[in-house]
């Protein structure tokens, strides 16, 4: 019995086959695909078939989708409302203690009533150098003030004024130019008593009322 080999297909068949492959999937893009993805139909077979009314209505829908969802920023997260909710909740309470931070935090606090007509003087012992940063205000009357200091152990009552005014607030911070009592004397010029609220803080001994 013979063995009976297949036929072997000569160069030019394969050409031609192939030739006529490459024939038809461009006539299917140019008629079909283009028309359908894309809206191009340069042999207006797409319009007769329908095809290019699916390509309007994938960029309608595309263009719907662009519009409905949002755009976040490069490496963003997208957060949900909960979270937000409590994002928003601990940057606030951030900022409630930053502002608490930069609040002054005095050292000392003390009320003072001066008396209707007459005058008083409140005192700190500083040694030279040592700061005392203020902050002192009434109850809206106006007081005439010297804020000075005196030497330690000084007999011929010299003091060194630092401030001399008539206001109802003053604020500063004093650097001692020596030791000894420093302070204000405040002064009512009025006929009803006006109370002090002063403020303090720094490297000091309260002498008090003097």
């Amino acid at each position: 019995m013979n063995n009976i080999s297949p036929p072997i297909q000569s160069l030019k068949s394969l050409i031609i086959a192939t030739s006529f492959a490459m024939l038809l999937a461009a006539i299917i893009l140019i008629s079909a695909v283009l028309p359908a993805e894309y809206g191009i139909d340069p042999t207006g077979l797409g319009k007769m078939m329908g095809l290019t009314a699916l390509s309007a209505q994938s960029k309608a829908t595309s263009q719907m989708l662009a519009i409905t969802s949002p755009v976040l920023p490069p490496h963003a997260t997208e957060v949900s409302g909960q979270d937000q909710k409590q994002a928003t909740n601990q940057s606030t309470g951030s900022t409630e203690t930053a502002t608490k931070e930069q609040l002054p935090q005095w050292q000392d606090s003390v009320k003072i009533m001066v008396p209707a007509g007459e005058g008083l003087e409140y005192k700190f012992h500083l040694v030279k150098g040592a700061s005392l940063e203020y902050s002192w205000a009434t109850d809206g009357a106006q007081l005439y003030f010297d804020f000075h200091g005196e030497p330690k152990g000084d007999k011929t009552g010299y003091f060194k004024s630092f401030k001399e005014s008539t206001d109802n607030q003053a604020n500063g911070t004093l650097t001692a130019p020596f030791e000894g009592p420093h302070g204000w004397y405040w002064e009512n010029k009025t006929r009803s008593p006006i109370t002090i609220i002063l403020n303090t803080k720094g490297s000091y001994r309260i002498l008090g009322l003097m």
